[in-house]
């Protein structure tokens, strides 16, 4: 209910925030612990800065494809947005994800972007809710194909079960969003605890996510453009591994990133901090990439995807002391 209004954390939001922390603290610990730091600045420290530039262009690359995602969306809501400024929000967005404590703080800050230039704030809602469902449909999809023969090879059987759990929930969500009758039976929970208020809100966006339930044209052709978003982030995890001078064949990557992008999108940890290094220690180490190695790999990898959304950061400076005059402004005339 925090994308239709603001409002500080409550004590149990509190809770799972710093439960998260804590999870990832631990685990990088743990790691640090069983990794040599000599052995870890050593892989660092080889690091060829043009494979590692050349990552961070793909990785531009897929949030632009990704904006144009949420663009085609945000023009079927009637939200008509220039490109060059939905680009913008999209990376403002990136960077509150990477640097909140909340994942949603993103997705707060592109509604709160796009709201300004729609009919309603829930037709801007309704745009994220249904860009993280391609998404999420996206990586299942593409998961639970690229890594089925890891299963024989690997053995990873139960690992692959939860890639097929993570399909089956992502379908389910799919189906609550566009299912309207469950609309009236979750208004009558928030009146019980006294959000009665946001019927309003939610007829609208029930609405609006109807609308998109009856554009299964566009739905299907950005659900291929997601699958394409999610394979240019295995390819930057390609050109991290040349950079730090790890020798693994390509196919690999398609058969284990996407399991990792599955394990590090359960909300358990920080942003994935200490999961995705852990996960991604025990499936290359299949294959035998050393602990030190691995580690670095997808640390530096998510390293990247935070200097791609560092774009978001200049962004939202550039636009501050604009913002704060017209603020300004209204309040001398209001």
């Amino acid at each position: 209910m925090a994308l239709f209004g603001g409002g500080r954390l409550g004590p149990k939001t509190l809770v799972v925030i710093l439960a998260k922390l804590a999870l990832s603290a631990g685990l990088m610990a743990f790691l640090f612990s069983r990794i040599p730091l000599a052995s870890l600045t050593a892989s660092l420290r080889q690091a060829d800065p043009r494979w590692l530039a050349a990552a961070w262009v793909v990785m531009l690359s897929s949030n632009v494809l990704g904006s144009y995602q949420w663009a085609r969306l945000l023009h079927a809501a009637e939200i008509r947005i220039p490109f060059w400024k939905v680009c913008a929000y999209y990376h403002v967005g990136l960077f509150f994800n990477n640097f909140l404590p909340a994942n949603i703080g993103g997705d707060i800050a592109r509604v709160a972007d796009a709201s300004r230039h729609g009919p309603t704030r829930a037709a801007a809602v309704s745009t994220i809710v249904v860009d993280r469902l391609i998404g999420t449909v996206a990586l299942a999809g593409l998961a639970l194909v690229s890594t089925l023969p890891a299963i024989d090879r690997f053995h990873l059987t139960v690992v692959y079960v939860a890639v097929i759990g993570f399909f089956v929930v992502s379908m389910t969500l799919v189906w609550v969003v566009f299912h309207p009758r469950l609309l009236p039976g979750l208004e009558r929970m928030l009146s019980r605890v006294g959000l009665g208020a946001l019927k309003p809100h939610l007829d609208d966006l029930a609405l609006r996510l109807r609308d998109f339930r009856d554009r299964r044209h566009l739905l299907g052709g950005l659900l291929l453009v997601g699958v394409v978003v999610q394979l240019l982030r295995v390819c930057v995890h390609i050109l991290v591994a040349r950079s730090l001078g790890i020798a693994v064949p390509v196919p690999y990557f398609f058969l284990f990133v996407p399991m990792l992008a599955v394990i590090v999108s359960l909300p358990i940890s920080f942003n994935g901090i200490g999961l995705r290094e852990g996960a991604g220690i025990v499936l290359f180490g299949l294959v035998g990439v050393g602990r030190a190695s691995a580690f670095s790999l997808q640390f530096t990898t998510y390293l990247v995807a935070v200097a791609v959304s560092l774009l978001g950061a200049l962004v939202f400076l550039a636009r501050m002391p604009r913002r704060s005059a017209r603020a300004r402004h209204i309040r001398r005339i209001s």
